[in-house]
């Protein structure tokens, strides 16, 4: 009798792979963890956790493998831009206020950057959307079943700037700040998933999400959720029209055209806003340290992983008034675009903005002239939630953060999948 070994599966094995990276990159190392979400930050997910690194580690010598059985490097060629602007990063160390911290943070961020590509090249597009709609449902479910249960499903201290924050959702998720976003995109899955399969289950999903998310209280998620999904599933139905596509391409380059035009009164207004040290639950207070900071580093930056949790020769804290003690406890801008803009300069935020907010809108409008696949509902949604969400939360360059590694999840999917996408389906 012969043994037949089974041939290896790259597809399932690139899909288990990414699967276990998402799920870690939102659980964390101390899952139901009871301590507040700043000491969980400072120590279990910062960029300093040697265990959090090694395991990370692993999944890029996991995704490496298979990537090299399926030798599909010509896949770099579609996403030019983003190496660039990952090569922006690397070039950061050498002006980095912390060289030494900077090294670390930006091999870190390569390493999961590259992890994530290489294992959606390995994968369909169907095995990419089964994959992180089975992840955030299993994510769900196991906190719904633990909030009446284990103390850590709910947050029971609270964050400087984050007041409040006691008694809110957060399930099994680092904290509910990670939850929000997560159940943004899990409600688009499932919405996805039920007009794709008609089962009530996802319907019954769709709901849970939705209580869950309510009761993280979570305000930037809850706001953005309905306007996410109606823009989603407007663009799904509206841009197999080829004059409507051509006409959102112009309204979003008016739209950018006018931030730029408008940008003195619009700065002046969130100056005045820099005026009240208790506006956007104190994130004002932090903003104003980061525009006076980059007033002296406009064109670099401080270098990527330099500006936070770096020691007591922290850079920023330079531009703090009176009690500054509180600035070492900060491990992110809460902005976005800040957060770039501090870290690598007007250079970096302009390569940051074209590579995640200007060029994936029109690439998916481009694949979406002749007909549009249903996953441009879940683009868009993600997309408009994601670009609104970081201005009050840092998403970008985040990592070993879930909700980068969402964005990042999107936009693989979207550049490397573009023959799939053009097959026309409909739900």
């Amino acid at each position: 009798m012969i043994i037949r070994i089974p041939k290896f599966n790259y597809q399932n094995a690139a899909s288990l792979l990414l699967g276990l990276l998402l799920a870690f990159s939102f659980t964390g190392l101390s899952p139901f963890s009871t301590s507040s979400g700043l000491d969980i930050e400072l120590s279990d997910t910062g960029g300093g956790s040697f265990a959090r690194q090694i395991i990370f580690i692993f999944f890029f010598g996991g995704a490496l493998a298979i990537f090299l059985k399926k030798q599909n490097v010509s896949e770099l060629q579609k996403i030019p831009l983003l190496l660039l602007f990952m090569g922006w990063c690397f070039l950061s160390i050498f002006w980095a206020d912390h060289p030494a911290i900077s090294v670390r943070r930006v091999a870190l961020l390569l390493i999961t950057v590259s992890t994530i590509f290489m294992l959606i090249s390995c994968m369909t597009l169907d095995q990419t959307i089964i994959c992180i709609t089975r992840v955030l449902a299993t994510l769900v479910i196991i906190s719904l079943i633990a909030m009446p249960v284990l103390p850590g499903a709910v947050h029971t201290g609270a964050e400087l700037f984050d007041t409040g924050l006691e008694g809110n959702w957060k399930g099994i998720f680092i904290h509910k700040n990670h939850a929000g976003p997560a159940l943004m995109v899990a409600i688009s899955l499932f919405l996805y998933q039920y007009y794709h399969k008609r089962s009530y289950v996802w319907l019954v999903l769709v709901f849970l999400a939705f209580i869950f998310l309510v009761f993280t209280k979570s305000k930037t998620s809850i706001a953005l959720l309905m306007p996410s999904l109606m823009f989603g599933y407007l663009l799904y139905k509206t841009l197999h029209l080829k004059s409507f596509s051509n006409i959102v391409g112009i309204i979003y380059i008016c739209i950018l055209s006018l931030l730029f035009i408008l940008r003195e009164p619009i700065i002046d207004s969130f100056v005045s806003i820099l005026d009240n040290p208790e506006a956007f639950t104190g994130r004002a207070t932090i903003w104003d340290i980061i525009l006076r900071a980059i007033q002296d580093h406009f064109w670099f930056g401080i270098g990527y992983g330099s500006v936070w949790s770096v020691g007591e020769d922290m850079l920023v804290a330079e531009y703090a008034f009176g009690w500054v003690d509180w600035v070492f406890t900060l491990t992110h801008a809460h902005n976005g675009y800040l957060e770039v803009l501090i870290s690598l300069g007007i250079i970096g935020l302009t390569l940051c903005l074209a590579t995640f907010v200007i060029m994936p809108f029109f690439k998916a409008v481009s694949l979406s002239n002749s007909s549009v696949h249903p996953f441009m509902f879940l683009f868009f949604s993600s997309f408009l939630f994601f670009t609104l969400h970081n201005m009050l939360e840092t998403d970008f360059l985040n990592a070993t953060d879930g909700r980068w590694f969402l964005i990042l999840i999107f936009y693989f999917t979207l550049y490397l999948k573009g023959s799939e996408l053009k097959q026309k389906r409909s739900w």
